[in-house]
């Protein structure tokens, strides 16, 4: 397989990919973000447009073609998930965990609730780990069973 790169001034870029059974695949880069895709069977032929991808829209089959876009899915995650619950829980003033971190607290150990994401004004703290201190007016966002839920309540006072 040969990559061939040509600048195209005031237009951008064009990437030409040959492949050793035939055929020529041709991407134009514009400086505008978009990617325009053409495939031409031989060396003598005209090119058929394929199709055209935004930047986002290329980085996405990029990722499945060198194989990061894939995430296996368990079989069984229908039941893993069946009673799952994401819900929202304000810590108010005076909840007993306030100023102290999601481990010290222990709400995972204890309650079996898992915390995504903590809302903290207009900030949003994603995937917080243990040493996360939580303060008044926190929003949890908190992943976990009714009763999980229940025990989480019942540790926030």
């Amino acid at each position: 397989m040969r990559v061939y790169e040509t600048d195209l001034p005031g237009v951008g870029r064009r990437y030409a990919v040959e492949f050793p059974d035939g055929g020529r695949l041709t991407v134009l880069v514009g400086n505008d973000g978009t990617r325009e895709t053409y495939w031409r069977e031989d060396g003598d032929g005209d090119s058929d447009r394929l199709f055209s991808l935004t930047e986002g829209q290329a980085r996405k089959l990029a990722e499945i073609y060198d194989g990061t876009y894939f995430e296996p899915t368990p079989e069984d995650v229908d039941d893993v998930l069946r009673d799952a619950r994401i819900r929202w829980v304000e810590v108010s003033s005076d909840d007993p965990v306030i100023g102290r971190t999601i481990g010290e607290a222990g709400i995972r150990s204890r309650t079996g609730v898992l915390v995504l994401a903590v809302q903290r004004g207009d900030r949003t703290i994603s995937s917080p780990d243990a040493n996360t201190r939580i303060e008044s007016g926190d929003v949890l966002v908190a992943v976990g069973t009714d009763d999980a839920h229940e025990r989480l309540a019942d540790l926030l006072g």
